[in-house]
């Protein structure tokens, strides 16, 4: 029980360190504090209201269910490689790897 315990606090402990360590290498030019003063009076301000908030345009289309659920053109090809074909491609990829070891 105590070296689970003990794990837990050390696991805890390496996620601090690693928070704080991408923490500092991120951090804003005049610093945390300024960089939190900044947002929270862009928050409090007129500056992001609702009713200034022009919404965008989509790119997305509409697309009938058919189309989601549709497998794409049929292909005359099978849908699953046999034993066969995969120790074929073996021995080939095997005498490619051969002749160039031996250039």
């Amino acid at each position: 029980m105590t070296g689970a315990m003990l794990a837990m606090v050390g696991a805890a402990l390496c996620a601090v360190v690693v928070l704080l360590l991408v923490l500092g290498e991120r951090r804003p030019d005049g610093g945390w504090y300024a960089w939190l003063r900044d947002s929270v009076q862009a928050w409090r301000s007129d500056e992001l209201a609702a009713a200034k908030l022009q919404p965008q345009g989509s790119a997305v289309r509409d697309t009938p269910l058919e189309d989601l659920f549709s497998l794409g053109a049929a292909r005359d090809q099978p849908a699953y490689a046999r034993p066969e074909e995969l120790r074929d491609r073996l021995d080939q990829a095997r005498q490619q790897a051969r002749s160039l070891a031996r250039r």
